[in-house]
Order: C-alpha cells, then sequence, then structure tokens
C-alpha cells in the first residue's frame, strides 16, 4: 500500500514539475530579447525644437526576462554637455512622455557632463523592460544637453 501511495505522489510530482517547465519555456519564447538600430535627430525632438545640426545612432537591447536594457549611443554636434539620456514613454512621434529608464543623469552643467562628441555604452536593470519590448514604438531614446537643449537634443523613436 505504501509503494502504491509513493508511486501515485511521484507520478503527480512529476507532472506538476512538466507543467512548470512546459509554462517557464513558453514565458521565456515569448520574453524574447528586442534589439533596435536607430538614428536620433534634432527635428524628431518633441516638442522641439532640437538640436538642428546634431545626429546620433544608437543600438537598444532589450532582455525582457531578465529586465534588462543596455544600450549604445554615439552622438555629434550636440550643441553644449551632455548631461542626460534616457528611454521615454508611452508616446507616438508626435508626443513627450516621462523618462521611463533612466541610462544617464547628471546634473546638467555640472563636473562629468559629456562633449558634444561623444558616447554612452551602458546597461540597467528595469521593470519596464518586458512593457518596452512588447510595444518598442511607443518608447523613444533621447539625448539632453546644457544649457541649449535640456528637454532634448536629439531623439529617436524604437520600432519593431
Amino acid at each position: 500500500m505504501s509503494i502504491r501511495r509513493s508511486t501515485a505522489a511521484l507520478a503527480v510530482l512529476s507532472a506538476v514539475l512538466l507543467l512548470l517547465v512546459s509554462v517557464a519555456v513558453a514565458g521565456a519564447a515569448s520574453q524574447r530579447a528586442f534589439v533596435a538600430k536607430l538614428t536620433l535627430t534634432g527635428a524628431a525632438e518633441v516638442p522641439g525644437p532640437g538640436d538642428p545640426d546634431a545626429v546620433g545612432t544608437a543600438r537598444v537591447q532589450i532582455v525582457p526576462a531578465l529586465d534588462r536594457v543596455c544600450v549604445s549611443i554615439d552622438w555629434t554636434d550636440v550643441d553644449g554637455s551632455v548631461w542626460g539620456a534616457h528611454i521615454h514613454g508611452p508616446a507616438t512621434t508626435q508626443q513627450a512622455a516621462p523618462i521611463l529608464v533612466p541610462l544617464l543623469m547628471l546634473t546638467p552643467g555640472g563636473e562629468g557632463n559629456l562633449a558634444g562628441d561623444d558616447s554612452l555604452v551602458i546597461c540597467v536593470t528595469d521593470a519596464d523592460a518586458d512593457a518596452i519590448a512588447a510595444n518598442p514604438s511607443a518608447y523613444y531614446l533621447n539625448v539632453h544637453s546644457f544649457p541649449d537643449f535640456n528637454p532634448g537634443a536629439i531623439r529617436g523613436q524604437l520600432s519593431d
């Protein structure tokens, strides 16, 4: 009698473990990494004006399963000193939105601000990674400079 109970309990435990593994695999598959390459311009900055001659490129990688957001940004001809870079959203290309993922948050005009021709490579952990990866075109990346373009010098919308 106890062997039957042990066998039955083992069978139930095996079934539960199989179900849990199946759910975990399905969840991981639905949360694949999102990668985007984008161009940032002053013309895309909203409400604007952004820096008219500045330009940047970025590679954004989001891994929802790890809440990981990694960004590599290069910019040139940004007037002033760069103090901030963030992912904002949700917003269309015609809207501004609050900061969602802070990537670079220095004191505007303070020591350590970056040059107008510079780059940034950073990874952060952020709980909003899932939402961004699920609907990337509703989010944008921008770079802020002091004193000329505190609200945003250049911007690029993430897309899927």
